[in-house]
């Protein structure tokens, strides 16, 4: 006897969503300001670092992903993807994409090569430098406040680039199983420090905090540093994490957004990779899109192995939509970005 056919991760509760009736915004276009859309090859990794194949590779995921974001009304996207990336996606997509710099090394790596990926970017005209700082990098030395992370800061700095995103923390659910080593992982806590070292030193800087700040779990720790830090934003990005965690606290968000409607921008962390489907970024963007401006209450579309079900829940995280209002909206959606972006 065969096995039943497992649903796509995409879409584990066979959801039509074709139904948008519930999407509440009609403003001016949408800015993704976290996504990483990259040339793909059929050798692309499922995980990880993606993108690098530069004109050796496709655009073709690319051009797929923006015309989905299209759909939903993006109307243009920041993305990060390697520097060998940017002149063959800017040959296609053209002004619809910005780029973000993401500046790491490897561990053996002199500090040399990242000021020589610094480099890159910059002569590939990019306003923006990413951080990367999660937990699982400090192996590898991606400390937010690394010395040659400060060094490339004030080197971006004399070269015109204004803003600094930064990804520090994790789920909490993860320090559950991938960092129950704090020793070598630190507490979830201990991944703001070295943060908040950098905005001290570095107060010219527009920063951004990835994916809801890393912390959606605690909205009174994001207040706090809203109010701490005036030049510092936070973007909405990483849809599982984001449904999982902000629609428990749906008010709590909700408030908080609205107290601060200057300070969010609208990101969805999608990864162009060979071989994803068109359904895989359609889910992404209705689940972001659903979260932030409906009052939509029902079991996500989306396979989530962070969340663990209950006997009182379904087999996926409840999705609650927060129901920001419309300024607010307006204000998240768009015009913050083009803003910080000077368009």
């Amino acid at each position: 006897m065969s096995e039943p056919i497992k649903p796509p991760e995409h879409n584990v509760t066979n959801h039509d969503y074709s139904r948008r009736e519930h999407f509440t915004y009609a403003g001016p276009p949408i800015t993704d300001f976290h996504a990483h859309v990259t040339m793909t090859s059929p050798d692309d990794k499922t995980a990880g670092p993606a993108g690098g194949w530069a004109e050796k590779g496709s655009s073709d995921s690319a051009a797929m992903m923006m015309d989905v974001g299209t759909e939903f009304g993006v109307g243009l996207t920041v993305s990060m993807c390697p520097a060998q990336d940017i002149a063959p996606l800017r040959a296609r997509l053209g002004d619809r994409l910005l780029f973000n710099a993401m500046i790491n090394k490897k561990a053996d790596e002199s500090v040399e090569t990242a000021y020589r990926t610094l480099d890159e970017f910059l002569e590939a005209g990019v306003k923006i430098i990413k951080l990367w700082s999660a937990p699982r990098g400090r192996e590898r030395g991606l400390v937010v406040d690394a010395p040659w992370r400060i060094e490339s800061l004030r080197r971006a700095w004399k070269a015109g680039v204004k803003i600094a995103m930064v990804h520090v923390g994790d789920p909490d659910v993860w320090w559950t199983h991938t960092y129950q080593d704090t020793a070598k992982f630190g507490t979830k806590d201990s991944q703001y420090a070295p943060f908040l070292r950098m905005m001290d030193m570095f107060p010219e800087f527009i920063w951004i905090g990835a994916h809801m700040g890393g912390d959606p779990e605690h909205p009174d720790h994001l207040e706090e540093m809203l109010n701490r830090y005036p030049n510092y934003h936070i973007d909405t990005s990483a849809t599982k994490w984001q449904v999982r965690e902000v629609s428990p606290r749906a008010e709590a968000i909700r408030a908080l957004i609205t107290r601060y409607p200057t300070r969010f921008l609208f990101g969805s962390d999608l990864v162009t990779r060979h071989g994803l489907t068109r359904e895989h970024y359609v889910s992404r963007y209705w689940c972001q899109r659903t979260l932030w401006e409906s009052v939509w209450n029902g079991p996500s579309p989306i396979s989530d192995p962070d969340f663990t079900p209950t006997g009182e829940s379904g087999q996926t995280p409840l999705l609650r939509g927060v129901g920001l209002p419309t300024d607010v909206l307006r204000l998240v959606y768009s015009e913050n970005a083009r803003k910080l972006l000077g368009i």
